[in-house]
């Protein structure tokens, strides 16, 4: 298949998804919520790692440190991430998920399942199966993309 036909589609869905992630939040943002955007896909982030450092986090989620480290004092603030020095060193931060992180996680994640969940269940079954299964695929696919990067 033609590189560039793979890379339309993936540029046009591209632009589809963002526009359902800028839907999902607005409609998110109308609910009390806690958390940013950025701040929830961090915050899932350092809980899926239970202890992460600055660079490895930037990394994962394609933020520069500088950005997320004022992402990550905010969060300090909230009383949702905890810092914890590196003691063999110092120059090194650990950043970890507190309880209270993890409840508000918890309750974001609710949100947003509550909104998508509105969105699907306008398909028919057929249709909630296969974008399951497609989403699955790309899923898969996508991580092997980023396995190249």
């Amino acid at each position: 298949m033609e590189n560039n036909l793979v890379s339309m589609l993936l540029l046009e869905n591209m632009n589809k998804f963002h526009n359902l992630i800028k839907i999902v939040n607005n409609e998110r943002f109308t609910k009390e919520n806690n958390l940013t955007e950025r701040q929830f896909f961090a915050l899932s982030s350092i809980k899926q790692h239970k202890k992460i450092e600055l660079k490895n986090l930037s990394r994962d989620l394609h933020v520069s440190t500088s950005s997320l480290c004022i992402l990550l004092n905010k969060l300090v603030e909230k009383g949702y991430v905890y810092r914890e020095e590196d003691t063999r060193d110092r120059r090194n931060t650990f950043y970890g998920i507190t309880e209270e992180g993890d409840r508000v996680l918890i309750q974001e994640v609710q949100v947003f399942i509550g909104i998508i969940n509105k969105k699907v269940e306008k398909l028919s079954e057929e249709d909630k199966r296969t974008l399951f299964e497609s989403m699955t695929e790309v899923k898969s696919i996508i991580n092997k993309l980023f396995e190249k990067i």
